[in-house]
């Protein structure tokens, strides 16, 4: 199973939501970190500062250069642990750590993706953060792979206003694959309610995050995680979400029908 996490801009929680549903994921899995904006928000935040010592997508790219194997055993080694190793297994690709890596790495996809599918035949699950959609869009590979593409955004008229625009650029992309984007709404009624921003841009809602702000530092931040984390609103959400995808291939949320008054 292969799911991508993508915003259409801004600073909406995709890299935490993606966080979130693999530490909560119900089987092995592999956060990849393919944002082609490089910001290393989760090994500076979450992991607070652990260093990917050379590994990442900027090493895989360099062995596929040389030639190397493209084996998954050779994908895991460029990877860091998510937690302390306990089972199931969860761990975290780097990303791109200079703005043009993204545009080197454009003719690896492929082999990548073939990387995931034998990660996948193994029993481990791929977590896309792809972070906000550029002018090329999310790469073509991984897109005819993907069994679920959550657009995430906050509530808000800007962000609502932003993923109007990005909308064709996602139906053109995905015309062809059975996994339509869904809706995943940070913060839900500040202002707009996620069923009202789903029915409005006429999508389905896989879920609607609860403004968390304790929780959402941890993932984000690192920070110091609150008196029964696991019990937050965020954190349950973000389980509930995992259980969802991981647990019924294909989910692609709740379909809503169209309103009016939010956005036009």
């Amino acid at each position: 199973m292969l799911i991508i996490c993508v915003s259409a801009g801004g600073s909406p929680g995709v890299t935490s939501t993606a966080l979130g549903v693999a530490l909560s994921w119900p089987r092995g899995v592999l956060l990849v970190d393919c944002d082609p904006h490089p910001s290393q928000a989760v090994l500076a935040g979450y992991l607070r500062g652990v260093s990917e010592s050379g590994r990442g997508l900027g090493a895989l790219a360099e062995s596929y250069r040389a030639q190397r194997s493209d084996s998954s055993g050779g994908l895991l080694e460029q990877t860091v642990a998510l937690d302390d190793g306990s089972s199931p297994q969860r761990r975290f690709l780097p990303g791109f750590t200079h703005p043009r890596s993204a545009l080197l790495f454009s003719g690896y996809w492929e082999r990548l993706v073939g990387q995931f599918d034998d990660l996948q035949a193994g029993g481990i699950d791929v977590i896309i953060d792809a972070g906000r959609l550029d002018a090329d869009g999310l790469p073509s590979a991984l897109v005819e792979r993907a069994s679920t593409i959550a657009v995430v955004t906050r509530s808000n008229l800007p962000a609502l206003a932003t993923l109007r625009l990005a909308l064709p650029q996602l139906a053109d992309a995905t015309a062809l694959i059975p996994a339509s984007p869904a809706l995943v709404v940070a913060g839900g009624g500040r202002p707009y309610s996620a069923p009202e921003i789903a029915r409005q841009l006429e999508m389905a809602l896989l879920a609607d995050l609860p403004w968390d702000p304790a929780t959402a530092a941890v993932l984000s931040d690192g920070a110091v995680p609150p008196r029964k984390l696991t019990n937050r609103p965020l954190w349950r959400a973000l389980r509930d979400l995992a259980l969802q995808l991981g647990g019924r291939p294909g989910v692609r949320g709740r379909r809503t029908t169209r309103g009016r008054g939010v956005i036009s």
